[in-house]
């Protein structure tokens, strides 16, 4: 990225960026972060059915009380995100997973966000994301969102961050 190319940070990995994201200029946190947002996104979905894990499963159910309570979470997040955003999962230093939302680019990694953490699932909810086929009705897309969770991908960034 021009933004910083011949600078100490294009040295840094993508989480380290993050990590300083408040003294960085804009072009890094909104390239860096379109870049990084997306490709979780895309690696999110699948064609397929699948499940979370056994283990993630677990800690979703320790976390949010049961599987039910995790989707409607994370669906509020998504669908009353004002603007442009995402909505995540993702795990805290300590394992334990939360549910929130960014606007913009913004994730959990970065040191501008309320609630920081490793991100593990990403739901794009920018209107160019859903518009062409959902038009207004993000609710809609959030909702069938469920129907193509990479679950096996989801858990396997789990598993990176226990």
């Amino acid at each position: 990225i021009d933004a910083i190319k011949g600078t100490p940070e294009a040295n840094l990995t993508i989480d380290e960026l993050f990590a300083k994201t408040s003294t960085l200029n804009s072009a890094v946190r909104n390239n860096g972060g379109g870049f990084y947002n997306h490709l979780l996104f895309w690696e999110n979905m699948s064609p397929k059915k699948t499940s979370p894990s056994v283990e993630l499963q677990k800690a979703i159910e320790r976390d949010f009380g049961t599987f039910e309570k995790f989707k409607e979470n994370f669906a509020n997040a998504a669908k009353t995100q004002f603007g442009s955003g995402w909505a995540w999962l993702a795990a805290d230093n300590k394992g334990k997973l939360f549910v929130s939302s960014t606007p913009n680019q913004d994730n959990p990694l970065m040191d501008v966000v309320a609630k920081r953490g490793t991100p593990l699932l990403a739901l794009d909810v920018w209107e160019h994301a859903y518009y062409l086929h959902y038009q207004n009705r993000r609710a809609e897309y959030v909702d069938n969102f469920w129907n193509i969770v990479n679950w096996d991908k989801v858990s396997e960034r789990f598993r990176s961050v226990k």
